[in-house]
């Protein structure tokens, strides 16, 4: 009898610690949005299949996945390939994580069209060399950011996916939406140019740009808390979060800073 109780609270024990420590596995795959040399459809359906998620998480809110099998665009790669995918394997869930209304939102409080409004004003002025010196730097170096970005665009998702992207993708976005603030907000031309958001208001080139760089950490940060959620929901499945690859980075980075023991990232490129 002693035996047998001991042998009982052995097995309770090693039962609870297997479904404690069954993680939930995340992969997260760098996507281009658009089909092209870089990413079709077919090559990522192909990365779906190796994967045999249970779960996939797509950057939309739930409004574009209430309709996702309705509004459907030819040269989506995440929609196309996940079309394929769940055809394939019905049972899988296709779950949002985007910021919700994040289309809407941007445009409500003016941070578009005034962030390519910005970014092509401070271009003009460069060219036109009207910015200050220090001004110009700044511009030159996010200029090189975004060359280092192409080189990288050339060869392909698996060099999209690598830590040297990760690398340059993380300066060049530190660059766009904490160095270039300072451009805006000392050449006095980007308080002067203003833009009506649909609410009639006016809103200048310098503040719905500012606003556009803040929501950029809000809207990841947003992603990240979601992922957290779902995976907290579905414990120890399988999850492909499909996500353009500018993100990557970041939510990374989030996921280890929020890690709740819950899941663990795996990378499927290396």
């Amino acid at each position: 009898m002693k035996y047998l109780l001991f042998f009982s609270l052995f097995l309770s024990f090693k039962i609870g610690h297997c479904q404690e420590t069954k993680k939930t596995r995340l992969y997260i795959i760098g996507t281009v949005h658009e089909s092209s040399a870089i990413l079709n459809p077919q090559m990522l359906f192909e990365i779906l299949d190796h994967i045999k998620p249970d779960i996939l998480l797509q950057e939309n809110d739930s409004e574009q996945i209430s309709s996702y099998f309705k509004d459907i665009s030819p040269q989506s790669n995440e929609q196309n390939a996940s079309l394929m995918y769940l055809k394939k394997y019905p049972g899988t869930l296709n779950l949002p994580f985007e910021f919700e209304g994040r289309n809407q939102y941007r445009r409500n409080n003016g941070m578009v069209p005034t962030d390519n409004l910005t970014i092509a004003l401070i271009d003009s002025l460069y060219k036109k060399n009207l910015l200050s010196p220090a001004n110009t730097k700044i511009f030159e170096k996010y200029k090189e950011a975004n060359k280092a970005l192409i080189e990288f665009s050339k060869k392909g998702i698996r060099a999209l996916n690598s830590d040297e992207f990760e690398a340059a993708n993380r300066n060049r976005q530190y660059i766009q939406h904490h160095e270039l603030p300072a451009i805006t907000g000392s050449e006095e031309i980007f308080s002067k140019r203003f833009v009506l958001k649909p609410n009639g208001e006016k809103i200048s080139f310098k503040e719905g740009y500012q606003l556009w760089c803040n929501f950029w950490d809000l809207r990841n940060n947003t992603m990240a808390i979601n992922i957290i959620k779902k995976a907290n929901e579905h414990k120890g499945k399988k999850i492909a979060i499909l996500t353009g690859v500018q993100h990557k980075y970041y939510l990374k980075e989030l996921l280890h800073k929020y890690y709740d023991g819950s899941y663990e990232i795996v990378e499927y490129f290396k």
